[in-house]
């Protein structure tokens, strides 16, 4: 997909933000520190989300997400000598998720204060990523990831409420296959914070 395309994925993006928002009581907005599985690999998400028609447990979420020095895992399947080069690259996304959030009952404060989600949406490349040959080889370039390649990814997380309006927490999150790279995973730490009318908390 060429880069002609990201204006109509970002008026769809607007348009689902709008869509979901107009029944929205409190915008959630999250930042997450990532560690890849890979030795140099690091990064960050940006993200807002909110409840489904105000009902606790099912909420959507938008994510801007940027990892930095990423390997391909099978590139030697594609070049001997470029596997050995230690190719490494910057993947920007953007994550749309659904997901469902188990609130623990219980007497005790700290178990109370708990919240597990699990995830589940499609992540949309906004980086090309590709390797050019030495011209004088009379090659093709050769893509990895192309503007617009959708992905799935999923992800779990455990969260520890302070107040209301805030909370930090830990996760998991996992590309089961992002294009050419192959599976991609990280663990996260994040923080979170609640802005507008609190409804059936």
């Amino acid at each position: 997909m060429t880069s002609k395309k990201l204006p109509y994925i970002a008026q769809v993006l607007c348009l689902f933000i709008v869509i979901l928002t107009s029944q929205s009581h409190a915008l959630e907005s999250s930042v997450q520190l990532h560690k890849v599985d890979q030795d140099k690999s690091f990064g960050y998400s940006l993200s807002i989300g909110d409840e489904f028609f105000n009902q606790k447990a099912f909420n959507w979420q938008v994510s801007y997400n940027r990892l930095e020095n990423v390997a391909i895992s099978d590139l030697d399947e594609t070049s001997e000598v470029w596997d050995k080069a230690g190719f490494d690259f910057t993947l920007q996304t953007i994550d749309l998720s659904l997901a469902y959030r188990y609130y623990p009952k219980s007497y005790d404060k700290f178990i109370s204060s708990l919240m597990l989600e699990f995830q589940l949406g499609a992540s949309i490349n906004l980086s090309e990523n590709k390797l050019i040959p030495d011209p004088s080889l009379n090659l093709d370039d050769v893509y990895f990831a192309e503007q617009g390649d959708i992905n799935p990814v999923m992800s779990i997380s455990l969260q520890k409420s302070f107040t209301k309006n805030s909370a930090m927490h830990i996760g998991f999150k996992h590309y089961p296959s992002y294009s050419d790279f192959g599976s991609i995973s990280t663990v996260f730490i994040g923080f979170n914070y609640r802005f507008g009318r609190q409804v059936g908390y």
